[in-house]
């Protein structure tokens, strides 16, 4: 392939992760209704496209009745209508992941278009089937149809927890015991700047916070605290019933705090500083020094390894400050 085609090849792969990221919004959009055949199908391909499965058809049966100039609602197609929204429909139909639809929706929404197989039918009611037997022995599932995708985006906007991260979203809704909980982004050092200023004036006095670091080589360490940064607490300190430090490693990890009236720590001229000592310390302007380090000890238990990261001090390449998104 020639420089020219890697580069749009390149430039494709990020505009498909954007709209996977931002699905929801994307795909209510009249530019989603007139996508190319060819851009809707590797879109909906992909493994990254956020959207429960039920929508995922949804989309596409608006794609094609836009395509075929059928605007009724399925109980009313005429035979005709049906035929042209079933053309459209035919390419994209083994690129939906219609094994992982929910029964009634697809009892109700998908087979009554026509447009599904019989093979692919009778394949639904045999694995229905099956789900009431015993299970046989584990082994891989190497069918694409079967394998969920990332199904909501939790954390719009993030940069840190996309493509081969964004798995970790459920990780960390799971430790904070909100699986369905979305986050909003208050801070990102790459847009707003890596001063410990910068920190400050977006992300003191909001809590909830949820903090992500991508450091330089890749990892993603981070905390969660009910409590919020600010200035005045007895030596910096501010107290918490609720907060945790993790590491998105394989597998992944969670450190609970112990030290409860040390849970978050405040000082001007540093970044986002979890526990005493600090557990967990983002230097001011971290992306061009070695300063911010991890030493666990106010959170952790005795088997917790002395530090979040594989190094002591380490350079951040980005990090990102969440706090709850009320819908």
């Amino acid at each position: 392939m020639s420089v020219g085609g890697k580069s749009a090849s390149s430039f494709m792969e990020r505009c498909i992760a954007f709209i996977g990221d931002n699905a929801a919004d994307c795909v209510k959009t009249n530019a989603f209704l007139n996508l190319p055949k060819e851009a809707l199908i590797k879109l909906i391909s992909s493994d990254f496209l956020c959207l429960e499965e039920e929508e995922v058809w949804r989309c596409a049966l608006a794609w094609a009745k836009q395509r075929a100039g059928v605007t009724q609602p399925t109980a009313h197609w005429t035979e005709e209508e049906r035929a042209r929204v079933c053309h459209h429909l035919s390419p994209l139909m083994q690129h939906v992941r219609l094994l992982l639809i929910d029964s009634a929706v697809f009892a109700e929404e998908v087979e009554p278009t026509g447009a599904v197989p019989m093979e692919l039918s009778l394949e639904r009611y045999r694995r229905a089937a099956l789900h009431a037997a015993p299970p046989p022995a584990p082994r891989p599932d190497t069918d694409k149809r079967t394998q969920p995708r990332l199904a909501v985006n939790m954390f719009t906007g993030s940069l840190i927890l996309q493509q081969d991260k964004s798995a970790f979203q459920a990780v960390i809704n799971n430790w904070c015991g909100t699986p369905k909980q979305s986050w909003r982004l208050i801070f990102r050092a790459s847009t707003h700047g890596f001063s410990a200023q910068a920190f400050h004036s977006h992300c003191d006095g909001v809590a909830p916070v949820l903090l992500l670091v991508q450091l330089s080589r890749g990892e993603v360490i981070g905390g969660y605290s009910e409590a919020a940064w600010a200035a005045g607490g007895a030596g910096g300190y501010t107290p918490a019933e609720r907060a945790f430090l993790f590491a998105l490693s394989d597998p992944p990890a969670r450190y609970t705090l112990l030290k409860k009236a040390f849970a978050l720590c405040y000082h001007p001229d540093c970044g986002p500083i979890f526990g005493a000592g600090a557990d967990l310390l983002i230097s001011s302007n971290c992306n061009s020094n070695s300063e911010s380090y991890s030493n666990l000890h106010s959170y952790g238990d005795q088997l917790a390894p002395a530090s979040l990261a594989t190094e002591y001090n380490f350079t951040v390449r980005d990090y990102e400050v969440f706090t709850y998104k009320h819908n």
